[in-house]
């Protein structure tokens, strides 16, 4: 719940009763309350105090006459109420603790439960009881109602227990949210008139008792997220050892899972990252912590610290799977409205795509949940989203501005947008619970105790719109360590709670959406050093999975790799995100580099038509097809097109390229590579081509020559033998014959 701002004063006594109950000074102070878990106030002296009428069974707030200096420390807690829901004839007992992180030692100090009268029955109300400031209502100060707790030093935590009769709540007992408290005062050893006031409240319900009341349950969706940067280079070593603090006990990982395991079976609805799932995997197994610089100096880095946690935790997720609905995000997280807006939806659909892939290997739900992270979704993030093949898009409340509340000023918890491919149905997340808005740091008690409520007023209205809700909590959400203390199965159980799946929720009638979808105005830009390092990745691992075609697991790394680089987590660290997305684009061209094409040097072409050869050379352990491009700089010569071809691993193959001239000259050649669908890589090969080609009228010429000069050689032979045959003497030869 909000910040409060408390007055406080001298307080009237009422008898011996009200002088056990108070410290014997008292001094204003202001109190803080965060998130309905703990208050911290602060201190002054008054140099006036003037005491309002007390009436019985309350404390009245006094009016402040100077301004408050210094803040106390002191802080109080609400770990658990019992039972969850108000019962007739059953005590409201409050547990928790009071904490000073000062440095004054506040003594006798007592904690005391407070109540409103009136139930909320409505949303209004219950924004109401959010915003409320000062005591939530009756303070309850009769002798056994409140716990004396004594001193509490600095640096210390005293824990309090507050039991309450049914017959002694203040309340009227109508079915509803009753608004729950408990207020600490203390006095200030220093023997000034001091006085130390910290607040935590809470909701607790009361249902009705006649089940035939037209009382509904809410059908409840709470969708769980198990999300987390994972921080891997190209040779799949970890960048640092962050997610081991998330995994081991106490880490938010750690508490979610743990929130998971204590709600009752098939209650929540659990969505995790793949790539954290299969990153915890790999770390259970040992693993290799290697920074940047270490990468790039050659060394080989260090064992990871871990192994163990990764394996503990692991297990806890086996057991979650068993016992929860189970699904996927897209691999990696991406940010798919910064992609979309950048036009790299290809990214969005590689994330789906290993998703996918994954849930079949490992034999999970293949249905991928489209969900953005801080409420970032946009109408075309949304659309290629599901256009990449995710089964149900989830989208915050706060992303539709014009959303219409139906007649309970609840928002419809499925909605459909207008996208250019169609109308678009999506799972609309409500931005609070019961007026309190769901932050990193709500506890796992206050999560329960607002869902219950809300499920409570909405079970009470005649308003379809109310009957289904939809509870996302955030990415970044930590339980707290006191999840385990904290009986799910008592909310998840409550007569006002249905739980249901994404797929229920999704399969109701729509509300037709007719405006924006907006992200929220504060929220920085995707960084554009990731967008520029995205889009080399993106050149660079498509021609490799191009030539690796016939390749599942180049396919797979690919789509893995390219959905890490677009994960949503980049807006926090963009220079770290930048530079393993660079080295994971050299590593996928130092592959590509190992396959060349070569040729002559020089090519003579002495007629319309000729061959030369040309060497493809694959340098990898695997099996590529590939495509030659042959282009002359002169048009004159043209070259016949090459089919693609296949090489086996470490093949070098030789190609005869055919040549026709239309004329002679000189012209320069280059041969380069390209992936089947004509994706050009590599160096290309260079070289001339001299196409002479010789007339066919010189050819006869030639001929008609030869046979002119052979004939006459012959006729004289034959004369020079008839004169020697008619001399009777041998032939001589001529001088030059």
């Amino acid at each position: 719940m909000p910040v409060t701002s408390r007055v406080a004063g001298a307080i009237g006594l009422l008898g011996a009763v009200l002088t056990l109950a108070l410290p014997p000074s008292v001094e204003p102070v202001q109190a803080a309350h965060v998130n309905g878990v703990a208050a911290s106030g602060t201190s002054s002296q008054a140099s006036s105090i003037s005491a309002a009428a007390a009436t019985p069974g309350t404390v009245s707030n006094l009016q402040r006459k100077t301004s408050l200096q210094r803040q106390t420390g002191l802080t109080v807690s609400i770990d658990d109420v019992e039972p969850v829901a108000l019962t007739p004839g059953k005590p409201l007992t409050l547990t928790g603790s009071v904490t000073n992180d000062g440095t004054t030692l506040w003594t006798e100090a007592q904690v005391y439960l407070e109540i409103g009268a009136a139930p909320a029955t409505t949303r209004a109300e219950l924004d109401t009881f959010a915003s409320q400031l000062g005591v939530v209502g009756t303070r309850l100060v009769a002798y056994r109602l409140f716990d004396q707790i004594g001193d509490v030093p600095p640096g210390h935590t005293v824990k309090y227990h507050l039991t309450v009769p049914y017959h002694r709540l203040p309340i009227t007992r109508t079915a509803g949210v009753y608004h729950v408290g408990v207020s600490v005062l203390a006095g200030n050893s220093t023997g000034r008139d001091a006085y130390a006031d910290a607040q935590a409240d809470t909701l607790v319900p009361l249902l009705p008792a006649d089940r035939s009341s037209g009382f509904l349950p809410t059908s409840v969706l709470t969708l769980l997220p198990l999300t987390a940067p994972v921080m891997r280079q190209s040779n799949g070593n970890f960048l640092d050892a962050s997610l081991v603090s998330l995994l081991s006990t106490g880490g938010r990982l750690h508490n979610v899972l743990d929130f998971a395991l204590q709600a009752p079976r098939d209650s929540v609805q659990v969505v995790i990252d793949p790539a954290l799932r299969n990153a915890v995997h790999d770390m259970a197994k040992g693993y290799v912590v290697q920074t940047l610089k270490e990468s790039e100096a050659g060394q080989p880095g260090h064992p990871g610290p871990g192994e163990v946690e990764a394996a503990a935790w692991q297990r806890e997720l086996h057991k979650v799977a068993h016992r929860q609905h189970l699904s996927l995000l897209p691999w990696g997280t991406p940010d798919a409205s910064a992609l979309s807006a950048h036009a790299m939806p290809g990214v969005v659909e590689s994330a789906v795509a290993a998703g996918q892939t994954y849930a079949a290997r490992n034999s999970l739900d293949n249905a991928i949940i489209g969900w953005q992270p801080g409420g970032l979704s946009t109408r075309l993030g949304l659309t290629v989203m599901h256009k990449s093949g995710t089964s149900v898009q989830v989208i915050a409340e706060r992303d539709l501005p014009r959303l219409p509340p139906g007649d309970s000023d609840y928002p419809p918890s499925v909605v459909t947008l207008r996208t250019r491919l169609g109308p678009l149905t999506t799972v609309v997340s409500r931005r609070d619970v019961a007026g309190n808005s769901v932050t990193a740091g709500t506890s796992a008690l206050q999560f329960r105790q607002d869902l219950i409520a809300e499920a409570t007023v909405r079970s009470l209205l005649d308003d379809p719109q109310a009957e289904y809700a939809v509870f996302a909590l955030p990415f970044d959400w930590n339980p707290g360590v006191a999840t385990s203390a904290v009986d799910l199965s008592k909310a998840y159980h409550l007569r006002s709670v249905v739980p249901t799946t994404p797929r229920v929720v999704a399969a109701r009638l729509p509300t037709v959406y007719h405006g924006p979808v907006e992200v929220p105005a504060h929220q920085p830009p995707y960084p554009f050093d990731v967008i520029r390092a995205i889009t080399g990745l993106r050149n660079s691992g498509r021609i490799l999975t191009g030539i690796l075609r016939h390749s599942k697991l180049a396919t797979q790394v690919f789509d893995q790799r390219l959905g890490e680089a677009g994960s949503a987590e980049w807006r926090e660290r963009p220079r770290v995100a930048a530079a393993m997305i660079r080295q994971q684009t050299a590593a996928f061209a130092a592959q590509t580099s190992k396959v060349t094409v070569t040729g002559p040097t020089f090519v003579a072409l002495s007629s319309a038509s000729g061959r030369f050869p040309i060497t493809v050379t694959n340098g990898l352990r695997v099996p590529i097809t590939v495509r030659v491009h042959v282009k002359p700089q002169n048009p004159a010569l043209h070259v016949d097109s090459i089919k693609n071809l296949q090489l086996a691993a470490g093949q070098r193959r030789d190609v005869q390229v055919v040549s026709q001239a239309a004329g002679s000259g000189l012209t320069q050649v280059r041969v380069r590579l390209s992936t089947p669908d004509h994706r050009l890589f590599g160096i290309p090969w260079r070289f001339n081509v001299r196409a002479t080609q010789v007339g066919v009228i010189i050819w006869v010429a030639m001929g008609v020559g030869a046979a002119v000069l052979f004939g006459a050689a012959a006729v004289r032979v034959f004369r020079r033998i008839r004169q020697a045959r008619g001399s009777g003497s041998p032939a001589q030869p001529e001088p030059g014959a």
